[in-house]
């Protein structure tokens, strides 16, 4: 069964003065995400297979992001959240019909006009496929894969550079595959982690608030903030009390420390560069903060 008609698709093939054929990526299929994303853990991959649990009864991830740990693990079921709507409806249509975002897609004019032009366009006036196909194609040709929106909750990232292009029908169908026994969810995460419960593994990956850095709208409208690291902790303590196995990484900050004094935590130095501006990039200390040893 096909995911939505066709409204809109001819903005999305409109061709200008600078248009181009997208790039052919050549990548890995097992384990490899769709979507790029800042703040990804793609490499703190190994340490983060190392501290999960070796069981899992369910994989419970409230800041889904580009799941590349959900990927890594292969839980035979999995709650993917987010609070980015755009984001969960692409991972729900690329489930339904994976091929047909990816030969829309790869039909989409790469020139620099072409990327503004398509995103431009109004994501609310396009069809189910059209608008997972727009979503796909700004996350791998704008800058650094991040996602950030103005005042209005218009996507406004600027056009990337480098080796940009769109990844195969073998991901595209194996990232599907992968979807296709998650409970998707757009949501808190706060009403996620409530769902964490006995022999389960919630593992959260928030944006890092307070971290010295203004806020530019990244990851979008009413994303994670300071003020949110009570709840966000209260979460994990109910989740703690349920039976569930609870894995944190954030940026190693005085109050998370102090919040946390009574759980296990690792520190680790990493190269953090989310908005790309060169005062940003360098290497930080962030922490894992878990409820079990390992």
């Amino acid at each position: 069964m096909g995911c939505g008609g066709d409204v809109g698709r001819r903005q999305l093939l409109q061709r200008t003065s600078t248009s181009s054929e997208p790039a052919k990526l050549s990548l890995p299929v097992e384990g490899t995400p769709l979507l790029r994303w800042a703040g990804s853990k793609k490499k703190l991959l190994p340490l983060l297979e190392e501290a999960a649990p070796a069981n899992i009864r369910r994989y419970i991830e409230p800041f889904a992001g580009s799941a590349v740990l959900f990927l890594r693990l292969k839980p035979a079921r999995a709650i993917l959240s987010d609070l980015n709507t755009d984001l969960i409806k692409t991972y729900e249509t690329v489930r339904c019909d994976p091929v047909k975002v990816w030969r829309l897609v790869r039909q989409i004019p790469a020139g620099h006009d072409d990327y503004y032009r398509v995103r431009d366009i109004a994501p609310a006036t396009l069809d189910p496929i059209s608008r997972a196909a727009r979503f796909v194609y700004l996350n791998r040709y704008c800058f650094n894969g991040v996602y950030r929106t103005n005042r209005e909750g218009q996507f406004n990232v600027a056009r990337g550079k480098g080796c940009l292009g769109i990844p195969s029908r073998e991901l595209f169908e194996a990232f599907a595959q992968r979807l296709e026994a998650v409970d998707l969810r757009c949501s808190d995460f706060q009403a996620t982690v409530r769902r964490a419960s006995q022999g389960d593994f919630c593992y959260l990956d928030p944006p890092y608030a307070g971290t010295g850095t203004r806020d530019r709208g990244e990851y979008g409208p009413g994303s994670f903030k300071s003020l949110d690291l009570e709840r966000l902790a209260g979460a994990m303590e109910g989740a703690d009390k349920r039976g569930a196995n609870v894995l944190l990484s954030y940026a190693e900050q005085p109050e998370v420390l102090t919040r946390f004094a009574g759980w296990h935590i690792k520190r680790l130095s990493v190269a953090r560069n989310v908005s790309g501006f060169s005062g940003t990039r360098r290497r930080a200390s962030e922490v894992l903060i878990s409820n079990y040893r390992w």
